[in-house]
């Protein structure tokens, strides 16, 4: 509970960024440990990502984390850069009596140019997802801990994070495992993080799945960022109606992070989920077992178009069986077009305000 309370109680949501994280404390014991995430916007729009760890257990490196996590939040509220950041705070931490030993690992990504800025204080490098290709972001050490040098500077890395590239930040215990080394622990995550996911929340499943079954003598704490499309997105699901949790994980984010309202965020969540509902269960014959969803906003409109492969089967029988585009209908201005090739179904509704 102590940890919890220390972290951020929600992600922020912006065009063009997708974020995701999770914390699973340790097993072995009961005293808190000092892993932390941070993740915030800045007046530019520019989103900062923060992950650290601070050495020990217990209250003292809970309280110490704490510290930290406000202390570098107010470096970068006031404008300096990740690597000038880490240097205040490593100044910082030498000045105070009980001097702190972590981790800290600092991001900027600025979804409307794609810029990236980043500093390590001696933390894992994070790793970089395109399709199936994950490396590292940076392959050295950018700079030791926080509190080890009094003297220490560090320098702010740039580079760019192109749409559908992700980045997934952890603590060292998502790779720490007394029975394999740490280059082998690293593979697997690698290899785990390759497979393919629709959203940074299955991403980060499927990297914790190994540690969370298994005691584990350190707390996990990882962020995952994905960089999209500001104004769109589109998604290829398996016509199973289980994956439906994805679209509207997917369309949620989307739509919180342009601001829209809770009444048209309801009823968009309604109409479009049960339009791919439809193209799941309708098609006869499909020639792909999958349906494709787009969502876009262009001129304050939520266009959505959903597709399938098969020919479309009516609806039998009767109760509550075939009013599915009834109630799309309800909820925005709906074509439908039938193919030989397959249905489309667009539906179009206007932002309130």
């Amino acid at each position: 509970t102590l940890q919890h309370s220390l972290l951020p109680r929600s992600l922020p949501q912006l065009p063009g960024a997708v974020v995701a994280s999770r914390y699973l404390p340790g097993t072995a014991g009961v005293e808190v440990g000092g892993d932390w995430y941070d993740a915030m916007v800045l007046d530019d729009r520019e989103l900062v990502l923060v992950i650290g760890d601070v050495v020990g257990k217990g209250v003292q490196a809970a309280a110490a984390m704490g510290q930290l996590r406000n202390a570098l939040r107010a470096y970068l509220l006031e404008g300096f850069d990740p690597g000038e950041s880490l240097t205040r705070l490593n100044r910082l931490v030498t000045l105070t009596e009980r001097r702190s030993f972590a981790t800290v690992l600092c991001l900027l990504y600025h979804p409307g140019t794609g810029r990236l800025r980043y500093a390590s204080a001696g933390h894992p490098s994070p790793l970089l997802v395109r399709g199936g290709d994950v490396v590292l972001l940076h392959d050295r050490a950018l700079g030791p801990p926080v509190g080890a040098l009094p003297g220490a500077s560090y320098r702010t890395v740039e580079g760019r994070l192109a749409t559908g590239g992700r980045l997934l930040l952890y603590t060292d215990g998502l790779i720490e495992d007394r029975h394999v080394g740490i280059d082998e622990a690293l593979a697997r995550v690698r290899a785990d993080a390759a497979a393919p996911t629709e959203h940074v929340a299955d991403l980060i499943d499927a990297v914790v799945a190994r540690v969370a079954g298994r005691p584990r003598r350190d707390d996990v704490a990882v962020l995952a960022l994905e960089a999209t499309e500001p104004h769109r997105f589109a998604l290829r699901l398996p016509a199973d109606p289980t994956r439906l949790s994805v679209l509207r994980k997917r369309l949620e984010d989307f739509l919180v992070a342009h601001g829209v309202g809770e009444t048209d965020l309801f009823d968009l969540t309604v109409a479009i989920s049960e339009a791919a509902a439809n193209a799941i269960e309708h098609p006869v014959a499909p020639a792909e077992p999958t349906i494709g969803v787009e969502v876009a906003i262009e001129d304050g409109t939520v266009v959505a178009t959903i597709r399938d492969s098969g020919r479309w089967r009516e609806p039998t029988g009767s109760g509550f069986r075939g009013r599915g585009l009834s109630l799309i209908r309800a909820l925005g201005d709906l074509t439908v077009d039938r193919t030989p090739d397959g249905t489309q179904v667009t539906l179009r509704r206007r932002l309130r305000g």
